[in-house]
């Protein structure tokens, strides 16, 4: 008898590597709920979404953004839940976005969140198979299992539905239909930190056609909000999305992929006026790079390259860009693959490395505590973050155009 997992191809390994990662996130995510109040973290995105539902119906749209009004109302719900006081989570959302939410709210805060996770897993898996088609489903199946993409089913955030308008928006613009690409952008306005970058730099290249989609979309989404919370409401949502940003805990540097983090990190070694200069300094150099290289590609072959490198960008600099933002970065990764203008491997690499480096973390955390060791010096999830921002600095570098 042979010995196991002997004379596998590439493909294999990368699938066996898919299946111990999936056997993992299962054991974490039930450990989670076992041994974390639930809704803290397990849930923890999904219980503001669904707070701000039941506030908008019961006191008004503008009542979302009151903070007080949201520490009470989530107070209520963590009660079945949670004997401590948890803290109160912001939803610096439009009121467009927050409406679909009161769908959910005949089903109480366990039946939105089961709901809400099936559709989500239901939604993605149906739309990576539909992006590449059906004749290779390793990658798809890969780009399912990211880091990103967990954390994002595990809080219950919302970043299924941003990749899929990034994906609605690139399918629009390769095929020229730029109006409905610019639709399709507006959904970008959920988390508008998304689009510092691309927006610009679609002005630059003058693409009036996707900016007029663009802008029909934002209207309709900024009338909509300001029928629904009127003028007055709309005010405070500017105010908690400006604090949001850096003043409320909620915010959770260590664990986000960008030089935030980076210079959160570096405070802990350096002057913190010398880290933010750092972190600042390379916001700077990166965003100048992501620009210069996409206002160098003009083909039609280059429009994944340039979007995938702005995303990449995005992600580095925004200043609030937690690690599960980054799903929003796999369909032109996917298309990029299929066309076979992006290695594989650079694909598998982004899809298992991060959580590779977590389960070490958090593995070497379980062992030195055991063992009644110091703990290590960082939060287990600014391990894989750092990994997440590497990965995004080298797909800024590798699209810049090769010079003859």
């Amino acid at each position: 008898m042979g010995k196991p997992f002997q004379n596998l191809h590439s493909d294999e390994w990368l699938r066996l590597a898919g299946f111990a990662l999936g056997i993992f996130y299962v054991i974490l995510t039930i450990w989670t709920a076992l041994h974390v109040n639930l809704f803290t973290v397990l849930g923890g995105d999904f219980r503001a979404l669904f707070a701000s539902a039941r506030i908008a119906v019961t006191s008004g749209f503008s009542q979302v953004y009151n903070l007080a009004v949201q520490r009470e109302t989530q107070a209520a719900l963590m009660a079945p839940y949670a004997t401590a006081e948890v803290e109160t989570i912001p939803t610096p959302f439009l009121p467009f976005f927050i409406l679909p939410f009161t769908l959910f709210l005949p089903l109480g805060l366990s039946g939105g969140f089961i709901l809400w996770t099936i559709l989500n897993i239901g939604a993605l898996a149906l739309y990576l198979l539909q992006l590449v088609g059906k004749k290779d489903r390793l990658f798809p199946g890969l780009a399912f299992l990211s880091l990103p993409v967990f954390l994002t089913l595990l809080l219950g955030q919302v970043n299924i539905w941003l990749l899929i308008c990034v994906g609605e928006f690139l399918r629009a613009w390769e095929q020229g239909k730029r109006f409905y690409g610019g639709l399709w952008l507006g959904g970008l306005l959920m988390k508008p930190q998304t689009l510092i970058l691309l927006i610009p730099v679609l002005f630059l290249k003058r693409r009036w056609d996707i900016l007029a989609g663009f802008a029909v979309a934002a209207l309709g989404i900024i009338g909509i909000s300001l029928a629904l919370a009127r003028p007055a409401g709309i005010t405070p949502w500017w105010g908690l999305l400006t604090r949001y940003t850096g003043q409320l805990s909620a915010t959770d540097p260590q664990a986000m992929g960008n030089f935030r983090m980076l210079g959160w990190l570096l405070s802990l070694l350096v002057s913190p006026r010398l880290a933010w200069s750092i972190a600042i300094g390379l916001s700077v150099a990166i965003a100048s790079l992501a620009f210069w290289a996409s206002l160098r590609r003009r083909g039609p072959e280059d429009e994944t390259t340039s979007l995938l490198s702005l995303l990449a960008a995005t992600c580095a600099v925004a200043w609030h860009s937690h690690i599960h933002m980054a799903a929003i970065l796999i369909p032109p990764m996917l298309r990029q693959v299929a066309s076979g203008q992006m290695p594989r491997s650079l694909l598998a690499l982004w899809s298992l490395l991060p959580p590779a480096i977590y389960f070490l973390a958090i593995a070497t955390m379980a062992l030195l505590t055991a063992r009644g060791g110091q703990p290590l010096p960082l939060p287990g999830f600014t391990y894989p973050a750092l990994a997440i921002l590497g990965l995004h600095i080298y797909f800024v570098i590798w699209a810049v155009p090769k010079t003859n």
